[in-house]
């Protein structure tokens, strides 16, 4: 008597089993067991169960799409992505498949082993109801005997969700901030910001007074470059990244890499010498017999011929210090403004009288103030303007206007130190 042996994925199937053996007639047993290699395929569980199974695979026929083969095969068009995911090998645009290709779609047909006669038939069904197996004797027509088995089914592989990227953003999907967080750290940022005293360019910017020293000129020849347009005056000017032609003087050293002053002298204040006013930074490309070429690559005014330029000042970077109120501080003049208009808003510079001898220090904070009269209305002093002092000389220095209560200053006006720079 030849064992038939079929494995299934329910119990429910047992059932069906059984009772198409006992209504079935009796036939000879060489004829029930032998599988011919071209008969159907012996039905799933899942086919009686009601649902499609689905091949591991799908070759495209005209007018199909990742969209509709997803509905086929899936019954949500929304899963399209997964195929694609599975055949990036093969379609290199989702938008576009073409006949003839072959679509993986992940998961694995019914597999069917068939023997010759004197063997057993197996059908092995992989699913997530493999687990329950089922071996059937069949002893004739009305005899059936099962019984439990465990049977080594192939384990299902579940592949794991894609990793999440790790990168040093974060999308407004995975922020998992409050609202009231986000403003807090806003907020924060603005009241600890770091504060610098001075900076670079402020210190160079700002000008100063010559106190009548004699200082090593050189001059601007103009701009080596020959402009497109013709212009109406001999002088040539220069904006920055052009570059200038340089004349030093007698017995001056210039070497590549060094960087100059260039400036304008604006007018002469008495007792005090010139004021220097800058108008740019140039550093020096090329050394010639006569003159050097230099390149502008900072400017706060017009290069133009005529302009003078001097040895580039080495700047004392403060740091982070914040200066610190004082009590009955230096006491001094205010000589002038640097430019020769009405005081129209912050951001423009003074020169008071005290400087390096006096022990005066870039960060330091005056005020200039108006002494109390004594007349009718005018019975206090009045505080006009703040100033910052940004450059510093032997007995003067510059200062940069940071607070404006009125615009009526005049020279000789008083001022006094308010906060000073730690030592």
């Amino acid at each position: 008597m030849r064992r038939t042996t079929i494995c299934r994925s329910s119990r429910t199937l047992l059932l069906a089993v059984a009772l198409v053996a006992a209504a079935a007639p009796a036939s000879p047993a060489q004829d029930t067991a032998q599988v011919a290699p071209d008969t159907a395929p012996a039905p799933d569980a899942a086919s009686l169960n009601g649902v499609n199974q689905i091949p591991s695979s799908h070759e495209v026929v005209r007018g199909e799409t990742l969209w509709s083969i997803a509905q086929h095969y899936f019954a949500d068009a929304l899963l399209w992505p997964e195929i694609y995911r599975l055949n990036t090998a093969v379609v290199e645009d989702p938008h576009w498949i073409y006949p003839g290709e072959v679509l993986m779609l992940g998961a694995a047909p019914a597999q069917v082993i068939a023997q010759g006669p004197g063997d057993t038939t197996a059908v092995v069904v992989e699913g997530p109801e493999a687990a329950d197996t089922v071996r059937a004797q069949v002893e004739g027509a009305d005899t059936v005997a099962a019984e439990p088995q465990p049977l080594d089914t192939t384990a299902v592989v579940i592949e794991p969700p894609p990793p999440v990227p790790t990168g040093g953003y974060e999308t407004i999907f995975e922020r998992d901030r409050s609202r009231t967080t986000d403003v807090q750290r806003i907020l924060r940022a603005y009241a600890e910001q770091p504060y610098r005293p001075v900076r670079r360019g402020e210190f160079y910017q700002a000008g100063f007074l010559t106190e009548n020293e004699r200082l090593p000129y050189a001059e601007v020849l103009g701009n080596t470059e020959r402009a497109a347009i013709t212009r109406l005056t001999p002088q040539s000017s220069a904006r920055r990244f052009d570059e200038i032609a340089i004349e030093p003087p007698r017995n001056a050293s210039y070497h590549v890499g060094d960087s100059v002053l260039v400036v304008r002298l604006d007018r002469t204040v008495e007792g005090w010498g010139e004021v220097v006013v800058p108008q740019g930074m140039a550093r020096v490309t090329e050394v010639q017999e006569r003159q050097v070429l230099a390149e502008v690559v900072m400017q706060w005014g017009r290069v133009r011929d005529g302009n003078l330029a001097l040895p580039l000042e080495p700047f004392s970077d403060p740091g982070q210090v914040r200066p610190t109120l004082v009590r009955r501080g230096l006491q001094g003049r205010l000589i002038a403004p640097r430019d020769e208009h009405p005081l129209v808003n912050a951001q423009q510079f003074l020169f008071i009288d005290k400087g390096r001898a006096e022990g005066v220090v870039p960060g330091d904070q005056f005020e200039v103030y108006r002494p109390a009269s004594g007349e009718a209305g005018d019975a206090s002093e009045r505080v006009l303007v703040t100033l910052m002092i940004v450059h510093t000389r032997e007995r003067s220095a510059t200062g940069l206007v940071i607070g404006i209560r009125h615009p009526a200053i005049v020279a000789g006006l008083p001022v006094r130190l308010i906060k000073k720079m730690p030592s």
